[in-house]
């Protein structure tokens, strides 16, 4: 049987600052624990949990072998994990990929992608899991599947940490959730921040405000929540939503945009740009009057940053 599991993470120091101090982390068998944290500090705890014995850790970027079906590839980690490959059928339905077994994984879209990422974290023997935004950018149906996963690993006795910067994402699975900043581990109260954050009942006759970002595809109107969307950019009067490292038309312009998203984090960095500064992991000087964001996306988006708008983002990021 498993044994209850106690951590002790080590302090993150940079520049003789401290990032966040040493804090414990106390995990039953069976439990899912979500930590709600910045960009920054999720990557340095995947560091340092990557080190650890008797733990896996999840990389949402981690590479998939894109030439091969989605027969091949769980053949192949079967094989890896000397596992019997009559296996297959099974995970093909633990995964819902079971209409996708003979497609290359090239051909496989975003979701379906990193639902298939998993499989590695699903075969491992190891007591500890430690998962890095595994709902993040993923539809509907791709984060009950995740959700799903997630119960047979606790069923099977494992301990899993998610790491996010979504709190949303965190509610969906976790049995416990905490937040990490510069003072530490705190222990989230949910039922509270979902008090917080429920709107007021609204009046008869009153309108409904709608956080969605609405946006058209081959034919079909997507909705993106505003946590999703990476950046925004207009060309030529024709405005794009970028999600994932894919560009979706929408209808509203820069402006309606800008109104909607600012209260959501979003910044005008450019006359043609809105940018989802929670994305933002570098600010890159040119020269003198020439400036652009780096994103923490997967296709490492580089955003153009006006000079009269610097002042303004480092006044918002307290720099």
């Amino acid at each position: 049987m498993e044994q209850h599991i106690d951590i002790l993470v080590d302090p993150y120091i940079e520049g003789g600052n401290v990032i966040y101090p040493s804090f414990p982390i106390s995990l039953q068998p069976g439990m899912i624990i979500g930590i709600y944290t910045d960009v920054s500090k999720i990557h340095t705890l995947m560091q340092w949990f990557m080190k650890r014995d008797h733990t896996f850790t999840y990389f949402r970027e981690s590479a998939l072998y894109e030439r091969l079906t989605v027969r091949e590839h769980i053949r192949f980690y079967l094989k890896l994990f000397k596992r019997p490959t009559n296996e297959v059928e099974d995970l093909l339905k633990i995964f819902s990929l079971t209409d996708q077994r003979n497609i290359r994984i090239s051909k496989l879209s975003t979701s379906e992608k990193q639902r298939l990422k998993l499989l590695g974290t699903y075969l491992q023997e190891v007591s500890l899991l430690v998962l890095e935004e595994p709902f993040q950018n993923i539809d509907e149906f791709s984060k009950q599947n995740v959700q799903q996963i997630l119960k047979t690993l606790t069923k099977r006795q494992k301990s899993i940490i998610l790491l996010s910067n979504n709190l949303e994402d965190l509610m969906i699975a976790s049995t416990a959730i905490h937040r990490l900043d510069g003072a530490g581990l705190h222990t989230l109260d949910v039922k509270a921040e979902e008090l917080e954050q429920t709107p007021p009942p609204q009046l008869e006759n009153s309108p409904i405000r709608i956080d969605k970002i609405p946006t058209k595809k081959n034919d079909k109107i997507i909705l993106f929540n505003p946590p999703e969307i990476d950046y925004i950019e207009s060309v030529e009067g024709i405005v794009s939503v970028n999600v994932a490292g894919e560009a979706y038309p929408c209808t509203l312009s820069l402006n309606e945009l800008e109104q909607k998203l600012t209260p959501f984090g979003f910044f005008r960095s450019h006359r043609s740009y809105i940018v989802n500064l929670q994305k933002v992991r570098e600010i890159i000087t040119w020269t003198r009057n020439s400036y652009s964001l780096a994103l923490n996306s997967t296709d490492k988006t580089i955003v153009p940053l006006s000079k009269n708008k610097l002042a303004d983002l480092k006044e918002i990021l307290g720099i």
